[in-house]
């Protein structure tokens, strides 16, 4: 039996503690069952402690197996951070990066970014979720979270802002030809309004005027989670929206839509990217949000 190094001590701790059990830890790691009670023995000598009580029956950690169970799992995805950087730094950029993207963005932006960074690094993989629902990044396992948002709430995550848009409210020329004149908010009561909205959020409409918020609660003709959605209506000369420019630039440029109220300011949508605090961050990921940052930014 080679000699036990306490990285794979480490490694069997942590297994042992997740299954319960010497010989399905011994399965999981490809091992014997000598060599991870041997691997246990070696750390429990090395801490002068002991880490599980062992009966016929049940296989229990011990608070100092507890402990030690909590500084393995950060050691091991350290070392397996180590690892990446080093071989990142020798070979090409490799590896897997996990991340969430909100919806109509990424469809919109996102998609044509992942692509051509996907052709410079070709030994990168992605893995995108894409929502427009609030994802926690620490419980999802992301490496990344890009999170669309005109503010964020204090948080111990680390947030760097990558990008301004602007709201823009708009309606399709036939529409304002045959409705109401709109000149100011109060006149929106007399409109058809289209409005972005989470499941069991109430819709407001928020302006500034002379350093003033203005905020207007919609009395809504269509509500959805996915400005796509709203969008397409704006272009049936259904209504009016308050949506990002990403969403409608293109169209305000043709004509299709034009702008409305624009003796009113609306608040910036910024894009934020988020990862965990105490997260090393691989080449890989340096790599993606410096290539996000300089796509979006050009």
């Amino acid at each position: 039996m080679s000699k036990i190094n306490q990285l794979e001590s480490l490694r069997v701790l942590k297994t042992v503690v997740e299954f319960g059990s010497f010989s399905v830890a011994a399965k999981q790691l490809n091992l014997s069952v000598a060599r991870v009670s041997k691997s246990v023995s070696s750390l429990e000598s090395e801490l002068a402690a002991k880490l599980f009580v062992r009966s016929t029956r049940h296989l229990q950690p011990t608070d100092n197996g507890m402990r030690c169970y909590q500084y393995a799992i950060k050691m091991l995805e350290e070392w397996s951070h180590l690892t990446d950087e080093v071989t990142e730094a020798q070979f090409k950029p490799q590896g897997n990066i996990k991340i969430s993207v909100p919806m109509t963005w990424g469809v919109g932006v996102f998609s044509t970014i992942a692509a051509k960074f996907m052709v410079r690094y070709p030994d990168i993989n992605l893995d995108v979720f894409m929502t427009d629902t609030y994802v926690n990044v620490i419980e999802g396992d992301y490496d990344l979270v890009l999170r669309l948002a005109s503010e964020l709430e204090d948080s111990t995550l680390l947030c760097k802002k990558l990008k301004s848009y602007r709201f823009i409210a708009c309606a399709s020329p036939d529409y304002l030809k045959n409705n109401p004149p709109l000149n100011a908010v109060e006149d929106l009561h007399r409109h058809k309004c289209l409005a972005f909205s989470q499941e069991g959020s109430n819709p407001k409409w928020e302006f500034i005027k002379d350093n003033k918020r203005v905020t207007h609660y919609v009395n809504v003709h269509l509500k959805s989670n996915n400005s796509i959605l709203l969008k397409d209506a704006l272009l049936s000369h259904v209504g009016i929206a308050v949506v990002p420019d990403f969403v409608v630039g293109d169209y305000i440029e043709s004509g299709e839509l034009v702008p409305v109220l624009q003796g009113y300011k609306t608040k910036d949508l910024n894009l934020y990217s988020l990862r965990v605090v105490d997260q090393l961050l691989p080449k890989r990921l340096q790599l993606f949000i410096q290539y996000i940052s300089d796509e979006l930014n050009r």
